[in-house]
């Protein structure tokens, strides 16, 4: 091996170690890019409090319909598994009378 052959080695991995990171640099302006085009600004749209809320307050007004909806389903697996259908717990409306 020569001095000219030990010289251009060092040569080569330097400037692919430049190439890799100069990919490298464009990969991380990409992603801050998409990660800045996906993160909303404070003021865009509901927090995520507020969208929370909401959605405890729609299920909350749903209550009586899911309760109907667990009580018919629940008449439906007795039915099925051969059991006697359950009945409507006190206070709750049977489905005969809506």
């Amino acid at each position: 091996m020569t001095m000219s052959e030990t010289t251009e080695r060092p040569d080569t991995t330097a400037s692919r170690d430049d190439d890799i990171r100069e990919r490298l640099r464009a990969i991380e302006d990409k992603l801050s890019l998409i990660i800045e085009i996906l993160s909303p600004e404070e003021s865009d749209g509901p927090t995520l409090d507020e969208i929370l809320g909401r959605l405890v307050t729609l299920i909350a007004s749903q209550s009586p319909l899911l309760r109907r909806i667990d009580l018919t389903t629940g008449r439906t697996l007795d039915i099925q598994e051969g059991r006697s259908p359950r009945s409507a717990q006190p206070g709750e409306p049977d489905e005969a009378d809506v």
